[in-house]
This record gives C-alpha cells, structure tokens and sequence, in this order.
C-alpha cells in the first residue's frame, strides 16, 4: 500500500481522517466576471456575449432574475464540463486534493481571454469597472489579477514510458488471452472480451483495454491511476487483473462482468424496492471502501456499476468497461451533471459525500429508469441543481417510509447533514434487501430486449 500512500499524501495536516473529506477551494481568488441584474431592464449583464445566447436559450427570464450568481456557476461548470468531456480519457481521475483545487480554478477561469472585464452595480445603476478611472470603497481601484496554475512535478512523456516499462509486463497479452470479440472502441481505446488460455479448462472471461498511448495526452495519469488500481481490491470494485505494456501501447486486464451495466436494468426493467435495496448496499460498500483509503469516486451512477450474471453488484472505478456494450445513448451522458451533488456545481468545500448524493439519484434511477432532469440541456439540468436542492421524485407516496428516509439521508443539500457510507450501511431500509440472485431475471430480460450477448 505504500504506492497508493505516496501518491494520495497530504501536506501538513494534523487530522485523523486520512480521506480527503476536508477539501476546500481555492482561497483569495476574484471572480473575472461579476454577473449583475440590471433592474431598469431586469437583464442580466456582464456574462460574455457567446454565453448571454447560450443562458437566454436554455433559462428562462424569471429564472435569469431569480437566481443570477446560479447562473453563472452553472455556465461556468457547463463550460468546463465541455472542455474536458472531449478529452475521451481511458481512466475516470480520482479525486485527490491537487486535482480539486486545479479543477476549481480552471472553473472560476473559464471563458477565454475576452472574459476579463467585472460589472458591478453602484447606485442602482450597472457599471463597468475601468482599472484606473473609477474608485470605489473609498477611492482604491477595482483592479483583477488573473491566476495562473502552476503544474510542479509533472512527467515527461520518455518518464512515463519508463515506469511503465517497469510496472506492467513486456509484450502484447494475446499470447495468453484468446480474443474473442470486441465490445467497445472509441478515442481512448479498443475493449476487448477475451479468455484466459492459463485458467485451466476453467474458461475464465476478461475485459482487456488496448490503449495507443501515442493518442492520449495525459500519459502520466494513466501512470498514476495503474499504480491505484493495483492496490485497490474489494468483492464490490471491478478489480484490476494485469497490465502489459508494448511499445506504444498499453493493455489493461480487468475482470468481465457477463450481465453488463445496471443502466441496462433500470431502462428496461423495473426493480422492486427489495432489489433496490440489495443494490444500494452493494454499491455503499464499494464506496465505503474507496472512502476509506482517501478516494472519492465522483461518478457514482448505473452506467459505473456492472453485474454478474449471478446478482453480483461492482462498482467500476476506472470507467473503462462502464460502457461495453457499446450504449451509445449512455455512452454521450460520460462526463455529464445528472448525478452531481449541488456543493460541486456551485464550488463548494466538497468531500466524499458527493459520492452519497450520487447515489442517492442512482436510487431515483433505479425507481424511474432515469436521474432527474435528463429530459433537460445539460446546462439547465446545472442551474436545477444548484437552485432546487433535492429533486422531486413522482412516485414519492409510493415509498416506504424506510426508502423515504434513506434517499432525503442520501440527498440532503447540506453535506454537513448528508449521512456518510458507514451510516446508510447501518439504515434500516437495507433491512428490506432481496437476496441478490433475484437480479438474474431483470439482466436476461435487458440483455434480450437490447440484443445484447457477452
């Protein structure tokens, strides 16, 4: 574990929680707009114009008015939600201190060199700032500093290459695996289904990822997530098995869920609130365990949680198998804020109850066949969550009091009352959990209605 101790270490830091549940933003750091309400108007001003088209399209005028700093969080978020979607990484990042708070200021920095002006309001009147023409709070001129982030330590691409070289076997793993078919392909890589010639007679099935890194531009974050997932295993994560490396590329071995995503159930089939429970538990205690080692998973939903033909329940870390079967309606949500805790739309001190917040919408997935909001844009399905706290479930009256409860534990806004995995694993609605076999019907009935075979 020494690997995964170094790389998740803290600075100087005297707490006991090891996790990184005390994050926090950056601080002393100015706003490069200010959005405004002109009240003569009853616009809002001072976002850039290609934003203003986006915001007028997408929000209504009361909204606009009611709420304008939700809107510039939730434009902001979308805007660099945008930049990083395309990226098509192989590996979801896990959270860690240095990540959050580079994300943050990139959040607060989006928009571009045009986005450098600050509108204020003074007198009722909206006003530009002009650096040394106009005083305020007693003559000293509004002046903005624009940030920049350094990157200390970063890794040479040659650098990579070497530890991989001595982290991952030599050569091409199809000297042992059998390919079989492929089930996925996309920018980041080719997923393959294979079995293992060395298993026996046993026949046993993986998940192999052939990864050209020569395409991908963060190579030092695939270092950095190999060295985790070799030390991360538990019965509810889709383990890592093995990683080779040849020349140019590099092929990650993970093991083969045969009945696919849980997106698969919850769209096509519906679950009884027992299978809802058994699911849940099963998930908390994978996100208890990444919670325990000081990891926040950040993407917790159905797409992320793969199953066993068995009922088996594995949250999948990394994402690289999350969309195997080749989903392409789910595959274009990657990235996207359905399932995001409010705190980190409106960049919040944020911790690992983000990941209970997820859950709690996976639940709601799992009643309805879809998180809240997914009929809406992107951006407005943004500016609901940081606006309208917990979404409103239609078939509320139709719980029992014991699911009720575990979702408003689940989706408490403030993350201070929000319960903790420990807690929800000691909640009496998974009392209610069906034995876990039960899932079988549900994933051949998705698997048929889909034409899907592994």
């Amino acid at each position: 574990m020494s690997r995964l101790k170094n790389f998740f270490k803290r600075g100087n830091n005297n707490q006991s929680d090891s996790g990184p549940s005390d994050i926090s933003g950056p601080v002393s750091v100015s706003h490069n707009v200010h959005v405004a309400l002109n009240h003569q108007t009853g616009a809002i001003e001072g976002l850039p114009e290609a934003w203003l088209k986006l915001v007028n399209k997408e929000l209504t005028q009361g909204e606009l008015n009611e709420n304008p700093d939700a809107v510039l969080q939730a434009v902001q978020y979308f805007m660099f939600s945008q930049k990083q979607g395309h990226k098509n990484l192989p590996f979801k990042i896990l959270a860690t201190r240095e990540i959050i708070e580079k994300e943050s200021m990139e959040i607060e920095n989006m928009g571009g060199p045009n986005f450098n002006k600050t509108v204020v309001v003074k007198d009722g009147n909206l006003k530009e700032a002009k650096n040394e023409q106009e005083d305020f709070d007693g003559g000293s001129p509004l002046l903005i500093r624009k940030k920049e982030i350094k990157m200390d330590g970063m890794m040479s691409d040659d650098e990579v290459d070497s530890a991989l070289r001595k982290l991952c076997k030599c050569g091409n793993p199809f000297m042992r695996y059998v390919r079989l078919k492929e089930v996925g392909a996309g920018a980041s890589g080719t997923v393959y289904i294979a079995n293992d010639s060395e298993s026996e007679g046993k026949n046993e099935r993986v998940a192999i990822k052939e990864i050209d890194l020569s395409k991908q531009p963060k190579r030092e974050m695939i270092l950095n997530e190999i060295f985790v997932m070799r030390d991360i295993i538990h019965p509810n994560l889709v383990n890592f098995l093995d990683a080779y490396y040849d020349e140019d590329f590099l092929y990650v071995v993970m093991e083969l869920l045969e009945g696919g995503p849980l997106t698969d159930v919850v769209t096509e089939t519906v679950l009884k609130e027992g299978q809802i429970a058994a699911v849940c538990r099963e998930v908390l205690l994978g996100i208890t365990y990444l919670h325990s080692k000081g990891i926040i998973h950040r993407d917790i939903k159905s797409d992320n949680v793969l199953l066993g033909m068995d009922g088996t329940v594995k949250v999948t870390d990394f994402g690289f198998c999350a969309n195997i079967q080749g989903d392409e309606k789910r595959q274009t949500m990657v990235g996207t804020p359905y399932w995001m805790a409010p705190e980190v739309v409106t960049k919040k001190k944020y911790g690992k109850k983000i990941d209970i917040w997820s859950l709690g919408i996976m639940a709601i997935e799992m009643i309805d066949g879809e998180p809240p909001y997914l009929k809406e844009t992107q951006l407005r399905a943004l500016f609901l969550i940081a606006t309208n706290g917990r979404p409103q479930i239609p078939s509320w009256n139709k719980l029992s009091p014991e699911f009720q409860n575990f979702l408003e534990r689940c989706l408490e806004v403030d993350a201070d009352k929000r319960a903790s995995s420990e807690e929800l694993l000691k909640h009496p609605f998974l009392l209610r959990a069906s034995d876990l076999r039960t899932l079988k019907g549900n994933i051949q009935a998705a698997q048929q209605i889909l034409k899907k075979t592994m």
